[in-house]
């Protein structure tokens, strides 16, 4: 059927184009998060089409073959198989995992692939309840602050993330960056800087009763 035979092909057409769209939109303030976000777009975007699909077919379904006047009895021999559309409705979404599994490991390879030589290197501590930090510098300079620190937009920055206590939780929402602190254990993150400005600290882990105070400030400075 000619109208079968051009759905067969509209599909994955319409996927290969929407993976295909240009991302230059996706813009964060850090390198990982712009990663993530163009991450997000093409997972998002064939994710609708696939819904609005979804939709259109059952609603489709619903309207042709509901009960009504003169169509009340089944078709003597119904069609029950259909090799083409079961290959196709099997490959297409073979396809596109297989191309978001890609676009997602490219994406671990920026945001958790920790650069080898930073040019700052952040000692993040949780307490109950604010935040400390012990910021290296290339040459071995150390400034200890408490509830703020500051970096430079281009500078590649290291974290080491522990607490003092209780479990808590590194969450830079600006920067869509997120690591937990334990006590006795370091975790390790690093990020990059695309912009200057000013970017809130908050935990993000209940740690007590004055969890919701438990902030801080990154300042960002032009390079």
């Amino acid at each position: 059927m000619p109208g079968r035979r051009s759905l067969l092909v509209a599909i994955p057409t319409l996927v290969v184009v929407l993976l295909s769209l240009p991302t230059h939109a996706a813009a964060g303030d850090t390198v990982g998060e712009t990663a993530t976000d163009e991450l997000f777009f093409y997972v998002l975007v064939p994710a609708i089409a696939i819904g609005v699909l979804v939709m259109f077919l059952i609603a489709y379904a619903i309207l042709k073959f509901r009960k009504r006047k003169g169509h009340t009895t089944p078709p003597a021999n119904p069609k029950t198989h259909d090799a083409t559309l079961e290959a196709t409705w099997t490959i297409v979404p073979a396809i596109v995992l297989a191309v978001v599994g890609l676009l997602t490991f490219q994406t671990l390879q920026i945001t958790d692939t920790i650069p080898e030589d930073p040019d700052l290197v952040v000692r993040v501590t949780g307490h109950q309840w604010f935040w400390t930090f012990s910021v290296e510098d290339r040459n071995g300079t150390v400034t200890n602050t408490t509830g703020e620190f500051t970096v430079k937009v281009g500078q590649t920055v290291l974290l080491l993330i522990e607490s003092k206590d209780v479990v808590h939780s590194l969450y830079i929402p600006g920067f869509g960056l997120k690591v937990d602190a334990f006590p006795g254990r370091q975790n390790v993150y690093w990020f990059r800087a695309l912009e200057a400005g000013d970017f809130e600290i908050r935990c993000a882990e209940f740690c007590g009763l004055n969890h919701a105070d438990m902030t801080a400030m990154l300042h960002v400075e032009p390079a």
